[in-house]
């Protein structure tokens, strides 16, 4: 009998170890994708906060109210962010993915009265006197990098993938990415960017996660810029899974009143 429960405990542990590694075969790239195609809704997304712009060398800063709706169309996700108050009011960005494309991105100016496409060429660039880039708030794909997996880490307190990632383009300003993402979540909770000297230009970090409908959503997200001195900040004051008007993601509807507004 001891033989046979002997025999049953370590049949279990190797079934056990078997599936551990079998998760930690993981590569670089299949994390990324696993945490690209995660925490998107079918049904939609709106997300309201404050984003604050932070001068950190004379102290100064700026708030905006921001609305965010996403939805997950044809395995495809596409996102609006507007700001609703201050003298960026009505600013809207519109981000549609696209599959071996890449992602479709459009800037609305009230004061222009018509939105431009964001070429791949300015994915880079800041989203309108943020710290936020195009990049960031949609304008990257996984084909877009190269990867390595680095040893997982204790992130926080939770158990976390770490990767790294190289821009493909010899035109990026950064030399890499390093990425840890949470396993529980699959939301990444810090990103360190390296210029080409090699050292750490930008950093981002994202933190009290809610569990919103079946999404994970970050409450607090914060981008600084290391070389400038300056600091976004985004609170969520509010997040739900609701349905959102697919006729919202539409560059022609760009400058339409939205209802959760």
């Amino acid at each position: 009998m001891k033989k046979l429960i002997s025999l049953i405990l370590t049949t279990a542990f190797v079934c056990a170890v078997s599936v551990t590694n079998a998760q930690d075969n993981l590569t670089g790239e299949q994390i990324a994708q696993r945490a690209h195609d995660a925490n998107k809704s079918a049904t939609g997304l709106v997300i309201k906060g404050t984003l604050t712009m932070k001068n950190m060398a004379s102290g100064s800063n700026e708030s905006r109210s921001a609305i965010l709706l996403t939805v997950k169309q044809d395995g495809q996700s596409k996102a609006l962010i507007r700001f609703t108050n201050s003298s960026y009011s009505g600013t809207t960005m519109l981000t549609i993915e696209r599959t071996g494309k890449e992602n479709l991105q459009y800037l609305y100016l009230p004061s222009v009265g018509s939105p431009r496409q964001i070429e791949g060429s300015d994915k880079e660039k800041n989203f309108v006197d943020t710290d936020f880039s195009n990049e960031d708030l949609g304008g990257s794909r996984i084909p877009d990098y190269s990867y390595n997996r680095l040893a997982d880490q204790n992130f926080g307190g939770s158990d976390c993938y770490v990767i790294e990632r190289f821009p493909k383009s010899s035109s990026s300003k950064y030399s890499k990415h390093v990425v840890v993402i949470d396993k529980a979540s699959l939301l990444p909770v810090s990103v360190q960017f390296y210029g080409k000297s090699g050292r750490v230009v930008k950093t981002m970090k994202a933190s009290q996660v809610r569990k919103v409908g079946n999404v994970n959503v970050p409450m607090y997200l914060e981008v600084t810029d290391i070389e400038k001195k300056r600091q976004s900040i985004l609170n969520v004051a509010d997040a739900q899974e609701k349905k959102v008007n697919a006729g919202y993601f539409n560059r022609n509807r760009m400058s339409a009143r939205w209802a959760e507004e």
